[in-house]
């Protein structure tokens, strides 16, 4: 089971998250919330999706022999405009450079595969899950 601890850092509402296997991000709010120190939670959800993507994108890329060089991956998402302000709609864009010839329906594969095969971010977001929250006393 995959596990992250998020810690209020005790001013305004930053929040350092640490996760299982020892790496760090921090979140917070603009002012008036917060100070504006770290990405928002929201846009740490898209990096997620991004991130998770466009690694498994590079990986099925070089398994299939395309000249990838370089990627970056754009993630927008369209919010409601009502609290929780859900995202109603979010786009995913490869940015690719190559090294050479590409044959593009390996690549459309290959992307393909990324968004809707590997990536557990991809698929929590699209097909939903349930979530439940609790209380303990510290």
């Amino acid at each position: 089971m995959a596990k992250v601890t998020a810690k209020w850092a005790g001013q305004k509402v930053r929040f350092d998250i640490e996760s299982a296997s020892g790496h760090s991000a921090a979140i917070d709010e603009p002012p008036v919330f917060g100070d504006d120190s770290a990405m928002r939670p929201t846009e740490l959800l898209l990096g997620a999706l991004g991130g998770c993507t466009g690694l498994n994108a590079v990986l099925l890329l070089k398994k299939f022999k395309q000249p990838v060089k370089s990627m970056e991956v754009e993630v927008e998402g369209e919010q409601d405009k009502e609290w929780p302000r859900a995202f109603n709609k979010i786009d995913v864009t490869f940015h690719i450079g190559w090294d050479g010839k590409y044959d593009k329906d390996l690549v459309e594969k290959a992307l393909d595969m990324a968004c809707n095969r590997y990536c557990p971010i991809h698929a929590t977001l699209s097909h939903g899950t349930k979530i439940e929250h609790h209380h303990k006393d510290a």
